[in-house]
């Protein structure tokens, strides 16, 4: 008896702490230390070349990236084979972004870049000033 009650409780608790796992997910964008931070099941990776980290997808397509949460940004290169897309949170001001990490919301234009889908403006590091 003892014990069929510790499992019935124990399920309430699970059953209860399961929504809470899943509203505090990251977000693209987000910033992180290590892919887990983004995703443990391995679908969102963290870039750890951007300041603070930045929760994505790599290698994105059209229907790939979350809808109403981020774009699918293919980044130019002069190199054709070197082009790469990422998921990239949607914004349309920088206050929509990490700001105090240097992020801005930028056009795909301004960092040489391309949108397969999702909003026109994402949060990214604008490029550097040339002197």
């Amino acid at each position: 008896m003892f014990g069929r009650r510790l499992l019935v409780s124990f399920a309430l608790t699970l059953a209860g702490a399961l929504p809470l796992a899943v509203g505090c997910s990251p977000a693209i964008g987000d910033t992180c230390g290590s892919s887990t931070d983004c995703d443990i099941n391995g679908t969102r990776i963290c870039d750890l070349a951007q300041p603070g980290g930045y929760c994505t997808i790599a290698g994105c397509d059209v229907g790939t990236c979350p809808s109403g949460e981020a774009s699918c940004v293919q980044f130019r290169s002069d190199v054709p084979r070197l082009t790469e897309s990422f998921c990239m949170y949607s914004c349309t001001s920088d206050s929509d972004c990490r700001t105090d990490e240097g992020y801005r919301c930028v056009s795909a234009a301004s960092v040489a870049a391309v949108v397969l889908e999702g909003p026109s403006r994402f949060c990214a590091m604008p490029p550097a000033a040339t002197p």
